[in-house]
């Protein structure tokens, strides 16, 4: 391994002159990635390089690594400047998907792995396995939507009730009230409780069928924040906190806050609020909130937690589970219906009855909207809670303290702060796939093939 080059790759940072939507912000952007395999995904690309600048055989990029390709290329002067660390141009040129080209990226991949594990040892499979991030989860997406599902069993739910009714009239007749409501209750609220049980342990099963490499177990603690909360705002009032506890920002009269000192070695979440307060001048907090929101850094963190929301949601193994919810709740639902249908046939009295079953139906929406987002607030917090973090040294890490104990590790002077903005927020809320290949000529420049089946037909580097 020639270290001189290794080291010279590894110390290039893309991320050069910095910027609010530089390289590494934009690559998570634009891939709804988490800050971790950004990271990641920019080492196996650099690496990748390394081995396209000593190979004198062509060599394959993954997927991932891939996608990071394709944006440095935009950044063409980034490019350049790497490329003269290589010391060879390396060349994008995409595949034409015939057959020749089929069997050339084939053995380029597998002189790929070869030559990699040679060199830095085994691949990680998150990054040249599998086709993106969120492929790692093992997650089949789902044929039929839920709205469509839902549609076509409330459709089923109403032709069923006929039949029923003629069956359990006889029933029904010989149960008075309010034995029947106080029964009825009773086995809704059992059956609820039944059914968080029963997801919680489903989800915890389906976690667990996650690839051991896998993104999720090497998340943020802000980006845990915000699945668990769905708050940007409680991300932004951590990292100011921080600011505080290590005095680059106090707090001022009148709710405000200001820039002492600029400190170096900040996060890029510090960085953009030093930097607004750099720029502003002290600010009204709630104002640099607000501002904060917009920005690239904060926003990066909502979009990969909100699209991972979805990914899960659209998957085949949660459908299965909404499934068995739905029709339980919409069974029990029909008993409830079955019986105001008796009631009006009699001329008995049915406001007790229709009542109860508004109130039950309105449960059903939000614990069904709820059972969306159980993942994301309840199993993944207490894998991390009771699995992931006590292997961890997190002592003296006031972010996952944060992420563990929320607002009982803020400073006691900045909570009128984070509850005026709570206030604020609170009135407010109520108003493809690739397969490339690099090869070495004797001048000491490259070219790569593509089967990305993707438009980068003009991409590519010239000697």
């Amino acid at each position: 391994m020639d270290n001189v080059l290794w080291n010279k790759i590894l110390q290039f940072n893309f991320d050069d002159p910095s910027s609010e939507f530089g390289f590494s912000i934009r690559l998570a952007k634009e891939n709804f990635w988490t800050k971790n395999f950004t990271k990641k995904a920019i080492l196996e690309y650099k690496k990748f390089m390394y081995l396209a600048a000593i190979s004198d055989s062509m060599v394959s990029p993954s997927e991932t690594v891939d996608v990071v390709w394709h944006l440095h290329l935009i950044f063409t002067k980034s490019y350049q400047d790497f490329c003269k660390i290589l010391e060879k141009q390396i060349q994008h040129i995409p595949s034409t998907h015939n057959r020749e080209d089929f069997q050339k990226f084939k053995k380029a991949k597998e002189q790929t792995k070869t030559l990699y594990e040679s060199t830095f040892g085994t691949q990680p499979n998150d990054i040249w396995e599998f086709d993106g991030m969120y492929e790692s989860l093992n997650l089949d997406k789902a044929k039929i939507n839920l709205r469509s599902f839902m549609s076509n069993g409330l459709i089923v739910l109403f032709i069923l009730t006929f039949p029923f009714y003629f069956l359990l009239k006889p029933i029904y007749v010989t149960i008075d009230n309010p034995y029947f409501l106080i029964g009825f209750i009773i086995l809704c609220l059992i059956t609820l409780k039944f059914l968080d049980l029963y997801n919680k342990l489903r989800l915890r099963q389906i976690a667990r069928k996650f690839d051991p490499n896998s993104f999720i177990y090497d998340l943020e603690p802000y980006e845990l924040i915000y699945l668990k909360t769905h708050k940007i705002s409680n991300v932004i009032n951590g990292v100011v906190n921080e600011l505080i506890d290590n005095k680059i920002v106090q707090i001022e009269p009148y709710n405000i806050i200001k820039l002492i000192e600029n400190k170096p070695n900040l996060t890029d979440e510090q960085i953009q609020i030093t930097a607004s307060l750099k720029e502003f001048g002290k600010s009204v907090y709630s104002t640099l909130v607000e501002r904060m929101k917009k920005k690239p850094t904060f926003i990066n963190i909502s979009n990969f937690a909100d699209a991972f929301e979805k990914y899960f949601v659209k998957s085949k193994k949660f459908h299965q589970l909404y499934y068995t919810n739905f029709v339980v709740l919409a069974v029990l639902s029909m008993l409830g219906y079955i019986r105001l249908i008796t009631g009006i046939t009699r001329n008995k009295p049915v406001g007790l009855i229709v009542f109860v079953l508004i109130v039950f139906i309105i449960t059903i929406f939000f614990f069904l909207h709820r059972l969306k987002r159980l993942f994301c607030f309840d199993t993944l917090t207490n894998l991390y809670k009771k699995e992931i973090l006590p292997a961890k040294q997190i002592e003296n890490n006031w972010q996952w303290n944060y992420f563990l104990f929320s607002t009982a590790v803020i400073a006691p002077a900045f909570m009128p702060l984070i509850t005026e903005v709570n206030r604020n927020n609170s009135y407010d809320s109520s108003s493809g796939s690739s397969s490339c290949g690099t090869s070495s000529d004797s001048s000491g420049s490259s070219s790569c093939g593509s089967s990305c089946g993707s438009s980068c037909g003009g991409c590519g580097g010239g000697d």
